[in-house]
């Protein structure tokens, strides 16, 4: 289950999208039957969010919230919380040259890589090169692949 929490307002037909996108990555790590929230917000409440739990008095674009570790023995229902900010996702589309939708699968499919228990090697500008091939980073690649290949799909009109 995908809760979606909407602090700020994205445009038409991301959230659709969204949940589909963030469905196959679940789907591709197994934990479709536990659930996550998803926070859309701007870079006011990430900043604090990250001030308060990291120190730094800075904007970002996504943090993950996890509520269990790999290691653990038992999976609990709710794995854990992934907060965006559309501010920064906007400029980081912006300058990547795709869609906001696009660039908000992207930081969930990155958020979601991480309550499974993956992590890589802290990188400035957006995160990490999608065409990199170090090892650490290919878990997040394989996530983002998933994710773009749901958004990128034409979007079906409703039935009247």
């Amino acid at each position: 289950m995908i809760e979606l929490v909407v602090n700020q307002e994205p445009p038409k037909g991301l959230k659709s999208k969204l949940r589909q996108a963030t469905k196959a990555v679940m789907q591709h790590y197994n934990i479709e039957r536990r659930s996550i929230t998803v926070v859309l917000t701007g870079d006011e409440e990430i900043r604090a969010l990250k001030k308060e739990h990291w120190g730094e008095d800075q904007a970002t674009d996504v943090l993950t919230f996890p509520t269990w570790h790999p290691d653990d023995p038992f999976m609990p229902p709710h794995l854990g919380d992934i907060v965006v900010s559309l501010d920064t996702a906007a400029r980081q589309a912006e300058a990547r040259g795709h869609t906001l939708t696009r660039e908000v699968a992207l930081l969930v499919s990155h958020g979601l890589t991480h309550i499974m228990g993956f992590d890589h090697p802290h990188s400035e500008d957006f995160g990490f090169d999608e065409t990199t091939s170090d090892a650490e980073w290919q878990p997040f690649i394989v996530a983002s692949r998933i994710a773009y290949d749901v958004v990128d799909q034409p979007s079906i009109p409703a039935k009247r």
